[in-house]
């Protein structure tokens, strides 16, 4: 196939486009091919109009990797393809009739795993009013003064503020009132790779993504499928390379309110960037610490990881400077790519690439599947052998007696908390990492529950499926049985446990957890007797009395003397706490919990059942005389029940 036909067949490829104004670009350039000289500078051959390749006129960008990018007849790129003409990226970009600036409408990635994500530029707008009023001198308080009140407030450099927070921001209503405005640009989820139905995954601070300025924080980073970092910074790269082509950008530096800098953060960054810091300092030092985030600038690298879709293999593959990063397998259940381990990455899952003369192999244990190379992807063969994977007790498969549950792909990758965009209530899925937040927070204030703990041999974990690894204490040799019922988060939470226990060397004391389904298990569980049992009443049961009844008798009697239960159920179920010989140690709604007053700085819109309560509870011990326990007379007909609109399950 001629480079010409390369080309238009990427253009014509089904499922690359799905914005209007792509299909008029595609027109645009169709029409005029047979016009358009190209020319080869620094391994790129570019096809444009008139005389020389400018920013304004080149209509196709091919990379020395094969990759293409296409540009509208303003030069904004609009696709990005791998050399089969795979979609990695499309743009879609608008006049501002008013300013008549350039603006991004829409952006779209697809991710190694053939799903997409995409970007809304502006997707919503935040206002508060606050009154200084009563406050010493705020009559001739500047806008600047206000500034350093929020820095001191919210623990941030003045300068972060100043940044994001304009004088257009900061509107004056007159005797010392103002309204604060904030709009953000927001993360989605793509069904079927369009915006006509989305999922909100998180929102970033807005971004000029016409002229790049800054690299914009995930707010809810914790809610990204996998794969979203590198698919992001992709598009990043490569509208950076095509503003910076005729004049000077400056550099970029990684800047929000907070930021959330990690060792993670910094290592995707780097993949596409070169950091820079203050001159003698350690710049990961000065990275991970939120204060200083700002301080590291980043350059884009000449050569960025590139990624290949292979559809013979159902495969994508990613590569650097000849170098064979990961490969991911498309439709694959447990949703964890390989990862070459040469140069010192640490698998998941014990899945590793082994590259050799003219092919490489997937590893998975002791398994492995051989890949011959194909030429365009420009992989160097490895000549050194590659180090044979580690051994290890058992794999993660370990934890389902090596029978996993029958999983969906495709859910497996949304095993991640997923938030409402607006004014809705957050469901089970996405609270649960917060209320085990709430639990460690327990676990570190009550006296003694050190030694407590120390006493512990067998935990029961129930209908805690998204966080079930955070329940398990990897130090001790202990017996843990996890009723499960949803497979797809169970096998996730496996594959975490074993990842976090394998990187300690404490896979030992992880021989005894097993993960059980719910359906088939629950009877026969309950039957033991268990030191320190985890239970979440599912929303479904909240306005039921006596189903909530049956559930803490069946929980007491499966707890021994002096037990722990740490129980997340609606608020009235206090009152039957004295009737089954429950002391309450502590109990807060999750609607006073921090970890959710700090969600609500970035979503401030969200809601929450103000019934759900977490509680940690001890077994008292019953005296061989006791004349029995009073009735539940506080379970009573009139009491107020919880409030369960738009509560669902993932």
């Amino acid at each position: 196939m001629s480079e010409k036909d390369k080309i238009l067949s990427a253009l014509k490829r089904p499922g690359s486009l799905c914005f209007p104004s792509s299909e008029k670009s595609v027109s645009d350039i169709e029409s005029a091919f047979s016009k358009l000289k190209s020319e080869t500078l620094e391994g790129a051959t570019y096809w444009f109009e008139n005389d020389k390749p400018s920013v304004l006129n080149t209509r196709v960008k091919v990379y020395p990797t094969g990759h293409m990018a296409f540009y509208t007849t303003d030069g904004r790129r609009f696709l990005t393809t791998d050399p089969g003409g795979e979609p990695l990226n499309e743009c879609e970009w608008y006049q501002d009739p008013n300013t008549g600036e350039i603006r991004l409408t829409h952006a779209r990635m697809q991710l190694d795993s053939r799903q997409w994500i995409g970007i809304k530029p502006r997707a919503k707008t935040f206002s508060a009013q606050i009154d200084i009023k009563g406050q010493e001198g705020w009559e001739t308080m500047t806008l600047d003064d206000l500034r350093k009140k929020a820095a001191e407030s919210w623990r941030v450099p003045f300068s972060e503020v100043k940044y994001f927070y304009s004088d257009e921001n900061m509107v004056h209503k007159g005797d010392g009132k103002y309204d604060i405005i904030l709009t953000k640009d927001g993360l989605y989820a793509l069904n079927d790779g369009l915006f006509d139905k989305t999922l909100f995954i998180s929102f970033m601070f807005t971004v000029n993504w016409a002229r790049l300025d800054l690299i914009p924080v995930v707010e809810l980073f914790q809610s990204t499928l996998p794969g979203s970092g590198g698919a992001t910074f992709e598009l990043i790269w490569g509208l950076y390379e095509d503003q910076s082509r005729e004049e000077d950008l400056g550099t970029l530096r990684y800047r929000g309110l907070p930021t959330y800098p990690s060792k993670e953060a910094f290592n995707i960054f780097s993949a596409f960037f070169t950091p820079k810091g203050p001159e003698g300092k350690d710049i990961m030092k000065v990275f991970t610490d939120p204060d200083r985030s700002h301080q590291i600038t980043w350059t884009p690298k000449p050569n960025p990881p590139w990624r290949y879709f292979n559809n013979e293999h159902a495969m994508t593959l990613t590569v650097q400077d000849k170098f064979l990063y990961k490969v991911t397998v498309h439709n694959d259940p447990l949703a964890v790519p390989y990862v070459n381990c040469f140069r010192g990455a640490k698998p998941s899952c014990q899945r590793e690439i082994q590259v050799t003369h003219n092919s490489f192999i997937l590893v998975e244990g002791e398994l492995g599947r051989e890949i011959p190379f194909d030429p365009i992807w420009n992989i160097l063969p490895q000549t050194e052998p590659s180090k044979l994977p580690a051994k290890m007790p058992f794999g993660w498969k370990w934890f389902f007696n090596n029978f996993p549950p029958k999983v969906d792909p495709v859910k497996v990758l949304y095993t991640v908390p997923f938030y409402p965009e607006g004014p809705n209530e957050i469901d089970e899925a996405a609270l649960q990492p917060m209320v085990i937040d709430q639990i460690f927070y327990y676990m570190e204030m009550s006296p003694g529950m050190s030694a407590k703990l120390e006493k512990i041999d067998k935990v029961l974990i129930h209908t805690f499926d998204c966080v079930l690894a955070g329940c398990i204490d990897c130090t001790r040799d202990r017996q843990y049985t996890v009723l499960y019922s949803d497979p797809e988060f169970a096998q996730k939470n496996a594959c975490l446990l074993w990842n976090y226990s394998a990187s300690r060397n404490q896979l030992d004391n992880m021989s005894k957890v097993s993960f059980l389904s719910e359906k088939e298990n629950v009877v026969d569980v309950y039957k033991g007797k268990y030191g320190l049992i985890f239970k979440w009443i599912p929303f479904m049961y909240f306005q039921d009395r006596e189903a909530c009844q049956k559930m803490l008798q069946s929980l007491v009697d499966a707890m021994l003397p002096d037990g722990v239960l740490f129980l997340v159920g609606p608020k009235p179920m206090q009152g039957l706490f004295e009737h089954f010989f429950l002391d309450c140690l502590y109990n807060d709604p999750i609607i006073n919990m921090p970890f959710y007053r700090q969600h609500i700085k970035m979503c401030p819109e969200n809601l929450v059942n103000p019934e759900l309560t977490v509680f940690m509870l001890e077994k008292k011990q019953i005296p061989a005389d006791e004349p029995g326990p009073p009735p539940p007379a506080e379970i009573k007909e009139d009491m107020p029940q919880p409030n369960l609109r738009g509560f669902r399950r993932n």
